[in-house]
């Protein structure tokens, strides 16, 4: 049996990341043995079994003598690409060991040059190991450059939307598209809460991150708060508040317990109980049985399309976009740019237009959703061919 490694996976407290490594190793089962290399590999453990034959941490343990011996290398003017060589050590070395790397791609590019990746795929290039770019979105913008280079290591890019396929490919880059994993995660169904209403809760989610990408992200907070008391006042809808991120640098809890404190004493207003301690598959379960969703986390969007919910998209990003354009045929009514989000009546009036089509819509991805998600087969060989 050939050998996957996983790697570049920031952890499960990103339920958004969890999918991913839970959907491409289900992709992969049968046919090969995935380990995952992870920033948090605790984290990761915590939510179970993921698929992975083993989970081993990215960096070198912080009080190890491969770190102290790193240290002492750096105060002795050791070149800066064998420091962060050896600080991710541990990837190079399950990577060896492999047949095939996938580098979980995701938007990972979409930000700062990412130099520890640049070094690791050197690193794995020369021990002639293929290298994949798997399920990404790349802002075509930055295809240049450092960027680019780094983007020259991999033999295949995995795009999972319409936009970065074709900047890859004007780049001259081995590129392929298909849907983002996580839209083939199976959902987990558990008991509906007592404060749900079953075909009338709406589901809403609100991240840090879309709120620091905002023009005035108090402003933005208003205009969701806004649109849970258009719901409640225009319908008898509760209002299912549903983290996606927990990490303590991004996590959706402060900006969601900042909405139901404004709903205090309104019962058709509440937090998803125990959200922290669910996996991806039991959140997408909760999704799947929403009556609309409107959301800024885009996994938690795959979770809504993938189980047909009319859902309304509030992005920051290219994923947002390709995945709207690629999916509808176009992005108006589907999706808001948070930078353009002019307030609470755009809000408003976007998710009326969406709950007014609602039937239609959740028919229109129920047919969709066969040929969106086609084509697995062909990308595993692909993938299967390299590690060969």
């Amino acid at each position: 049996m050939k050998r996957i490694m996983l790697y570049n996976h920031g952890g499960c407290g990103n339920r958004g990341c969890e999918a991913i490594v839970r959907s491409t190793a289900a992709l992969f089962g049968g046919q090969a043995a995935v380990s995952l290399a992870s920033d948090a590999p605790k984290e990761d453990r915590t939510q179970g079994p993921l698929g992975v034959r083993r989970i081993v941490c990215s960096e070198i343990a912080p009080y190890s003598i491969r770190r102290f011996i790193n240290s002492i290398g750096f105060r002795m003017g050791i070149p800066r690409e064998q420091e962060v060589a050896r600080k991710h050590s541990t990837i190079t070395d399950l990577g060896k060991r492999s047949d095939v790397c996938l580098s979980i791609g995701g938007d990972t590019y979409c930000y700062n040059h990412q130099e520890h990746l640049q070094v690791v795929n050197g690193r794995l290039r020369r021990a002639g190991k293929p290298l994949v770019l798997w399920g990404c979105s790349v802002e075509p913008d930055i295809i240049k450059g450092e960027t680019l280079e780094d983007l020259r290591a991999y033999d295949l890019i995995v795009a999972r939307e319409s936009i970065t396929e074709e900047a890859m490919r004007a780049a001259g880059l081995p590129v392929v598209r298909w849907c983002d994993p996580a839209f083939t995660m199976v959902k987990e169904e558990l008991p509906l809460p007592q404060l749900w209403r079953e075909g009338r809760t709406v589901g809403l989610n609100v991240s840090p991150l879309i709120l620091s990408c905002a023009k005035d992200g108090e402003q933005t907070l208003h205009a969701f708060a806004a649109l849970v008391r258009h719901i409640l006042d225009t319908s008898d809808c509760a209002v299912a508040l549903i983290p996606h991120v927990f990490w303590a640098r991004d996590n959706d809890m402060d900006a969601l317990e900042r909405i139901k404190a404004q709903f205090a004493d309104e019962p058709r207003v509440f937090l998803l109980p125990g959200a922290q301690t669910l996996t991806a598959p039991q959140i997408k379960g909760y999704i799947s049985r929403l009556a609309a969703l409107v959301t800024a986390r885009t996994h938690a969007s795959v979770a809504g399309y993938s189980t047909a919910v009319p859902t309304l998209v509030i992005g920051y990003s290219v994923k947002a976009r390709g995945i709207a354009r690629d999916l509808f045929g176009e992005e108006a009514g589907h999706l808001i740019p948070v930078q353009e989000l002019s307030g609470e009546a755009e809000l408003i009036a976007a998710y009326d237009a969406m709950t007014a089509r609602a039937d239609e819509e959740r028919a229109f991805l129920r047919s969709r959703m066969p040929a969106y998600t086609a084509g697995r087969e062909e990308i595993v060989s692909a993938v299967m061919k390299l590690a060969k």
